[in-house]
């Protein structure tokens, strides 16, 4: 690499928060079937009050013959600065980048980026020649230095840190001084959340992709799927009221399968919940939108049934209903 290039300076990078699309929207990153120990480790440095989960493992799906069409589904502006970052200092992304794992804090915390950790192969020493070449500036925060993607001087510019040549973390700067005040020990992890960690647990080795949702945040991003094509008999958020968190895991392919479970208070808000949902399949069925193909067979294929207090969701369709689905609401073209 040459180091007396100048590192190209991105725009400013406005993310949205979208961990999660809606309930069937087949979750947007991928997971891996052993070795994710990051996933621990992320509960171990990231904030306590991180709302959403999502562990991405590119090794595995580098293997895949889909992967080239799985990536432009999967990869989020904030990730794809991660990759561009660390492609700008003379890492190949595809290539030593192995797994990811992001999380999301909700707009209340500030936190309205994605943030993350992940694990490969890095040259940190390699990083700190270019910024100081290159006079390029350099902050420290809990004894680490901040590498900024950017200028670094707007709130939305991504920030970089180094654990050793295999572990990093990113996101924006107050996030990412958080990750490092949670893992010196200055500020309560997400660990201490013993729920979350039973999640966690259960999800991990499950299959080529899982993710966590509390039940708030599901709702929030669930809302504009549901109430596609017309009016919802009850609101989201009062659906959602009794939901603790929404746990997915995907198997990526030529077919997309997804597995959702919704764990719900009890057993009586559980079998309400797969009631609505039920009911919310069914009029889509019937032409309650205009939905296109991909997403109608998604419907079609979407099994609802109670077990407990958990509501399990399965549904499976092709590749290309993805794209559909991230076009806008049931597929009705919105941005």
């Amino acid at each position: 690499m040459d180091y007396n290039s100048p590192e190209p300076v991105p725009p400013s990078v406005k993310v949205a928060p979208a961990l999660w699309g809606a309930v069937i929207s087949l979750a947007l990153f991928p997971a891996v079937l052993s070795g994710q120990g990051v996933g621990r480790d992320a509960l171990a440095s990231f904030p306590a009050d991180t709302q959403q989960l999502a562990y991405v493992n590119l090794a595995q799906l580098r293997s895949m013959p889909e992967y080239p069409q799985i990536r432009r589904r999967l990869l989020d502006r904030q990730l794809r600065d991660f990759q561009e970052f660390l492609r700008s200092m003379g890492t190949d992304p595809d290539k030593d980048v192995d797994e990811v794992v992001l999380g999301w804090r909700g707009e209340a915390s500030g936190g309205a980026g994605l943030f993350g950790r992940a694990e490969g192969r890095f040259d940190p020493e390699r990083v700190r020649r270019f910024f100081v070449q290159q006079q390029l500036p350099l902050r420290q925060h809990a004894g680490l230095e901040l590498y900024a993607y950017g200028a670094g001087e707007d709130p939305s510019d991504i920030f970089f840190a180094f654990f050793n040549s295999s572990s990093a973390a990113f996101g924006r700067l107050r996030d990412l001084e958080e990750i490092l005040d949670v893992r010196a020990g200055g500020r309560p992890a997400l660990d201490s959340n013993a729920e979350f960690v039973d999640w966690e647990a259960e999800l991990e080795g499950s299959s080529p992709q899982w993710g966590i949702a509390t039940g708030k945040a599901a709702a929030g991003q669930a809302a504009p799927w549901l109430a596609a094509g017309g009016k919802l008999a009850v609101d989201p958020g009062v659906m959602f009221n009794p939901v603790r968190a929404v746990l997915y895991r995907v198997d990526w392919g030529s077919t997309v399968n997804a597995h959702i479970v919704i764990l719900c208070q009890d057993s009586d808000t559980a079998g309400s919940l797969s009631a609505l949902l039920n009911v919310w399949r069914d009029s889509r069925q019937r032409g309650g939108t205009e939905a296109t193909p991909g997403v109608n067979a998604l419907l079609q294929g979407l099994a609802i049934q109670a077990s407990g207090s958990r509501v399990e969701l399965t549904a499976s369709g092709p590749m290309e209903a993805i794209d559909q689905i991230l076009h806008g609401p049931m597929g009705g073209g919105a941005p």
